[in-house]
């Protein structure tokens, strides 16, 4: 790849542990309710698989000079002071993940779990929570498991964000609440009635996922994490190749797609492969990444300054 290609991509990662996941915590068929009721029954010092892996993807891109933003959890950034020390006034962009990482809709029904307005007052605390502890300024979010309402989309520019990158379109799964359509791969100005690029009606900016169209009715998802774990570096410079041609991408992970330790929640059945090349398999992936398209990564909100 050299660097004639103007067009950059967005490289972040959430900063969320196993716990997280929507069969643990934070969603309409998770194990625990609520994260609140997993932390009385797992104490803290049990649970973390994020910290030193956090630390070595920042040794990492530093090798690499690479800019990054973290999506964080506002919990974690309460509970995790390594992390917390490891990024405060670091290089990288800090960005909200929410506030325990708790679905805002059913997955399946995709009606509201919580009120509007206390959907708002959290994604709102979440905000406050990481402007005090790194004293810097938070713009952008990405949704809980990427599961996003229409109706979140004016909360969020009300609540002071100016970009999201939460819109995951492909035709395996569609985790938001409306029929998607005229989705863009590169950045965006959202009409929060469809989420569509079609008469944008807000100010806010949407960095939707990557995906990689095979077929005229066809299209997979290909933003990062487990896609990445499952599918390899193979298929995503091929993706990240023909989406630089559009215009500019966005690629993400997780700390935990590195760990080498092993995750103390069940792997249920229907999901054999949840944790596959997890490890020592992805972090040589993700240099592979950095060595190929180095000088095109950068953070999500360079992005939104450049689409300004």
């Amino acid at each position: 790849m050299t660097k004639k290609n103007k067009n950059l991509i967005a490289l972040s990662f959430d900063i969320e542990d196993w716990y997280h996941t929507p069969l643990v915590t934070g969603s309409s068929f998770a194990k625990y309710p609520t994260l609140e009721d997993f932390l009385k029954q797992n104490p803290q010092e049990s649970v973390d698989c994020i910290s030193d892996e956090t630390v070595r993807l920042i040794e990492i891109l530093d090798h690499y000079k690479v800019s990054a933003t973290f999506f964080m959890v506002a919990d974690v950034a309460k509970r995790y002071p390594k992390i917390v020390d490891a990024l405060r006034g670091s290089r990288h962009e800090i960005a909200s993940h929410s506030l325990t990482h708790q679905s805002g809709i059913d997955a399946k029904s995709k009606e509201p779990m919580v009120s509007y307005k206390d959907w708002h007052n959290e994604q709102a605390e979440a905000k406050k929570v990481l402007e005090n502890i790194f004293k810097t300024q938070v713009i952008g979010f990405r949704a809980p498991n990427a599961v996003l309402a229409n109706w979140m989309l004016p909360l969020l520019e009300e609540i002071g964000f100016r970009y999201d990158s939460s819109v995951a379109f492909n035709t395996i799964y569609n985790k938001t609440n409306v029929k998607l359509r005229a989705i863009p791969a590169t950045p965006y100005y959202i009409n929060t009635n469809d989420m569509s690029a079609d008469n944008p009606t807000s100010n806010l900016l949407e960095l939707p996922w990557s995906n990689y169209r095979v077929a005229p009715f066809i299209t997979l998802p290909a933003g990062g994490g487990y896609f990445f774990r499952l599918l390899g570096p193979i298929y995503f410079k091929r993706v990240l190749k023909k989406a630089l041609e559009k215009g500019d991408s966005m690629f993400y992970m997780h700390p935990i797609d590195i760990s080498r330790k092993p995750i103390p929640a069940e792997n249920p059945n229907n999901r054999p492969l949840y944790w596959i090349n997890k490890g020592e398999t992805t972090e040589k992936n993700l240099i592979k990444m950095l060595e190929e398209f180095k000088g095109l990564f950068t953070t999500c909100k360079e992005i939104y300054i450049r689409n300004k």
